[in-house]
This record gives C-alpha cells, structure tokens and sequence, in this order.
C-alpha cells in the first residue's frame, strides 16, 4: 500500500476527494497552488467538456466513464486544470489533473520550476520549447525592427548632403517632381543661388575654411524658409530652394532678399562672402518640363551675376 507521502512525490498532480468532495490528499505541486482549502468546490469551479459549470456532485458519479475533467480555480480565473478521474471506493475518488494550455499562466503565478513535476511529465520540456519559440521570435521582430531602422536611415542618407544636412540633389528630385505634377494647385518658386568669391575661400584659407562657409550658409538658409520649403545643396557652392506660395513671385524676391543680407552680415568668414540668386516661378504658361524651370532659374541667376553679384534677379520672358 503506497503511503500519501510518496503519492505526493510520485502524482504531484493528484488528488483524492470523497464523495462529499473534501480532499483528502493532493500532490505536492496542487499543494502549492491550493493553499488552505480542504473542499475541492472552495478551490474549483467544476465544468464539463462544453465549458458549463457543474456541482461536484453531478462530477463524481462521471469519473472513471473515460470523460475529461475540468476545473477553474476560484482565486485564479485565468488558470483551469484538466484531467480524468477514477473511484477507488464508492465513496472515494482519484484525479490526475494537469494545466494544459494553461501551463505558462500557472508557472508565472505559483512560482512553478521543473522539481514541481513529475520526470516523466513533459510538460516543462513543452513550456521550454514554447518560451524558446517566443523568444526567437521576438528576437525576430527585433531584428526586423532594426533592419526596417536601418533601411530608413539609409534611405535618409541617400537624399541627405553629409555636410551641411540639407537634401542633396537626388533628394531635391524626388520633392522637385511632386511639386511640379502639381503645381496648378499648389504654385511655388525655385531659386538657384551661387556663393561670390566662394573659391577664393578654399584657394586662400583651404577648403575646411570653405566647408564651414558652406555650413553657415546653409544654416541662414534652412531658417530662412518655412517648414513646407525645401532646401538643397546640390554640390560646391550651389543651391536650390523651393517656395511654395500663392504669391510665389512677391514672395520669393522678398525671402531671397533677406538670406543675402543675412549671408553677407555672417562673422563667421574668412573673407567677403556674397550670395547670387535667380528665381522662376512655376506659374508660367510655356512651361511644360521640369527642366525649363530650371533654365529659367539658371538664367536669372546668370544675369544677377552680370549685374555685379550679391543681389536677387527674377526671369522675366524675353518674348513677353
């Protein structure tokens, strides 16, 4: 006759109730997760197999009819152990109980470890594998994360000059191509500026003299500007910027105006620096191709250099 001690050790799982459903022995793992309570109906919410909750003693004449148990914890709504049982007398019952789909909710709460099971139980080698396979994937999604990370910033510093962090020409394209499919509704201007006596910079001073030039004035350029504009530095010492407007002509000669005498009034050169700028504007009917918007603005540009540098022109139509 095995004693309850090694019952405990052997079925740490078990429990024996009589039939006016105290119980009279429980394993050592039950144990831990019952506490205190001698009644198995102070402890469970007996069900049957269609979740419906049942007396315990509609569930002791079933057991050992080769029908599944199952019973909720009172205190521990979210854990509900399962099993079957068998009747060692008529007044006395076995069940072998186990948690299931439950098993990762009741080690959390009851502070459950491998001792609390029996060696042939496969129940913690399951739970291993389970919290294995969540840990790789959230591994995964971490990895995901970071590579989705990676390849925005990436993508950040592919349109992105390194020097000065404004957009570089590839950048200005793709911002560039949307403005101009809709610009019937939404005008804007584009300037294209040229620092003066820039080389004379990099030829007197060296071109880590020149590259904090060309930071300066980017700077001036990118507080200058509302946050809808768009500011490039398309290589050496020019750039372009767009302005979006409802008044795109009045508007721009009144920004630009202002960058050249914040440029001219920086303290941070070596020596004089001017700004050259020449502006279009997208509204012009004979307009039909990006590029001509840029010949426009580059023409401008030419003819604020020949008229002495250091001033704003806007491209007016030769033709009228």
């Amino acid at each position: 006759m095995i004693d309850i001690r090694t019952l405990s050790e052997l079925m740490p799982m078990h429990l024996m109730v009589d039939r006016a459903g105290v119980m009279v022995s429980r394993g050592k793992t039950l144990a831990k997760v019952l506490g205190s309570a001698s009644r198995l109906e102070d402890a469970f919410i007996p069900a049957n197999n269609l979740g419906h909750r049942i007396r315990f003693e509609e569930l002791f004449p079933q057991l050992g009819c080769g029908r599944r148990v199952f019973l909720q914890l009172r205190d521990h709504g979210g854990v509900s152990l399962r099993g079957h049982g068998v009747h060692l007398s008529p007044d006395m019952a076995m069940l072998n109980l186990g948690f299931g789909i439950y098993l990762s909710s009741a080690v959390q709460k009851f502070e459950l470890n491998d001792s609390d099971f029996p060696p042939s139980d496969l129940a913690m080698e399951f739970l291993f594998l389970h919290e294995a396979n969540r840990a790789a994937l959230l591994e995964l999604s971490r990895v995901n994360t970071s590579l989705e990370g990676a390849r925005e910033s990436a993508q950040i510093l592919s349109i992105t000059d390194p020097l000065t962090g404004l957009l570089n020409r590839r950048g200005f394209d793709v911002v560039f191509s949307k403005a101009f499919e809709a610009r019937n509704r939404n005008p804007f201007a584009l300037v294209h500026l040229d620092l003066d006596h820039f080389k004379e910079v990099n030829d007197r001073f060296g071109h880590a003299a020149g590259d904090r030039v060309l930071v300066t004035v980017a700077s001036v350029l990118a507080s200058g500007v509302r946050s809808g504009d768009r500011v490039c530095r398309i290589g050496g010492d020019e750039f372009l910027i767009l302005i979006f407007s409802d008044r795109p002509e009045e508007d721009a000669m009144n920004v630009c105006t202002r960058m050249i005498h914040q440029i001219m009034a920086a303290k941070t050169y070596p020596c004089r620096i001017t700004a050259s700028m020449g502006v279009a504007v997208s509204g012009n009917r004979r307009i039909t191709h990006q590029h001509q918007l840029f010949e426009m603005a580059d023409a401008a540009l030419y003819q604020a250099k020949l008229a002495g540098k250091g001033r704003v022109v806007l491209w007016t139509d030769p033709d009228g």
